[in-house]
């Protein structure tokens, strides 16, 4: 299992609350931190998984049956940064082959 970065922005709250994590936290949401600036609420992942498709997909599952709702979900630069050299390592092996 890898660790993969992301940030889920949360669609119709303008301020984290301590209720917020704590219904997140029940949910299954336990590696994550909540944050709010400007009036947008984010939770963000660092999440053990077999692949980053499926760490997302997890979480949405979690913060949905938490009850709130997803505007949208965003990478880390450090995520894609890795991804970026994974697929040129791919690339050129491919190229070679």
């Amino acid at each position: 299992m890898r660790r993969f970065g992301f940030r889920v922005v949360l669609a119709g709250l303008s301020q984290a609350s301590e209720g917020l994590a704590h219904a997140l936290y029940d949910a299954g949401c336990t590696d994550t931190s909540v944050s709010s600036q400007s009036g947008v609420v984010a939770v963000q992942f660092q999440r053990q998984s077999d692949s980053l498709e499926i760490a997302m997909l997890e979480a949405r599952g979690q913060i949905e049956a938490a009850g709130f709702e997803i505007q949208r979900i965003e990478i880390d630069s450090q995520q894609l940064s890795a991804i970026a050299s994974e697929v040129q390592t791919i690339a050129v092996g491919n190229h070679w082959r």
